[in-house]
C-alpha cells in the first residue's frame, strides 16, 4: 500500500513591520509525489498520552496567563499541544526529524539549483517554535487543509506571535501523507528549495509538529525554523 506525499515550503524574512516572502511551487502551491515506500509499517496510534491527545484540555493550569508565563507550554495557546497532550509515538517521530535535519546540516549539502551549502550549526529546539509547529500540524489534520495559511487567514508569523516568539527570520516546510520521518526528510532534501531552507545557516531554532488526524491525508508534518529578533 502506498501513500500520497504532499510537500510545500515557505521562507519569510521580517524587516521591521514589513515581511517579504516567497513560497515554493507555483504561487506557493504544493508538489505531489507517489512514493512506494511510505506505507505505515508501525502502529500510528502507538504510544500513550496522559489525557486527550487531540488537545482538549481537561483542566486549566494556565490560571489566566496571557502567554507571558516562564514555561511557554503552560500558556493557553501552547498548553493544548504540550508533551502531556501528545502521543509518545508522535514525539519520537518529531525528535527523529530534528536529529536527521541537524545531521544533514552538519554534513553540508548540494541543493543543486539552490546552491551548495557548507556545514551549518545544529538547530536548537525552541519551545515556542515547537508549539507553533505542533499547532499547525494539528490544525491541518483536524480541519483537513494543506497550506501554510489556515482557513482563518493566519500564517506562520501569526502562529509564532501567538506562541510569544519574536522572529527576525523564519521558514516552514510542511508535508502530509507519510508517517516515516526519514522518508519525509529525504523528500524535502530532494527538492532544491526545500533543501536550501533546511540548510540555511542563519537559522538557530527549530520546532517540529507531527499529527495524525481525521483529515484526508491522515499524517501531517510541520517543520519551522527561526532566528529571533535581537533583544
Amino acid at each position: 500500500m502506498s501513500a500520497r506525499l504532499r510537500l510545500t515550503c515557505l521562507l519569510v524574512q521580517v524587516c521591521s513591520a514589513m515581511s517579504l516572502g516567497a513560497a515554493c511551487g507555483d504561487d506557493g502551491g504544493s508538489t505531489d509525489t507517489d512514493p512506494t515506500n511510505a506505507a505505515a509499517t508501525d502502529d500510528p496510534t502507538g504510544g500513550t498520552a496522559t489525557d486527550d491527545p487531540t488537545g482538549a484540555a481537561t483542566d486549566d493550569p494556565t490560571m489566566g496567563t496571557t502567554g507571558a508565563a516562564e514555561d511557554p507550554w503552560m500558556t493557553p495557546y501552547c498548553y493544548t499541544v504540550a508533551d502531556k497532550k501528545w502521543l509518545a509515538a508522535w514525539i519520537e517521530r518529531e525528535d527523529e526529524v530534528v536529529t536527521l535535519v541537524n545531521a544533514e546540516r552538519a554534513a553540508g549539502a548540494d541543493c543543486r539549483s539552490a546552491g551548495e551549502f557548507a556545514p551549518a550549526e545544529p538547530l536548537a529546539v525552541e519551545p515556542r517554535v515547537h508549539c507553533a509547529a505542533r499547532k499547525h500540524a494539528q490544525d491541518m489534520g483536524e480541519r483537513d487543509f494543506f497550506d501554510h495559511v489556515d482557513p482563518d487567514g493566519e500564517g506562520l508569523q501569526a502562529r509564532l506571535q501567538h506562541a510569544g516568539y519574536p522572529a527576525e527570520l523564519f521558514g516552514e516546510t510542511i508535508a502530509a501523507g507519510t508517517i516515516d520521518p526519514a522518508f519525509t526528510v529525504e523528500k524535502w532534501l530532494e527538492d532544491d528549495e526545500f533543501c536550501a531552507i533546511l540548510m540555511t545557516p542563519d537559522y538557530v531554532h527549530i520546532g517540529l509538529g507531527f499529527y495524525e488526524g481525521p483529515g484526508s491525508l491522515t499524517y501531517y508534518w510541520t517543520l519551522d525554523m527561526t532566528k529571533p529578533l535581537p533583544e
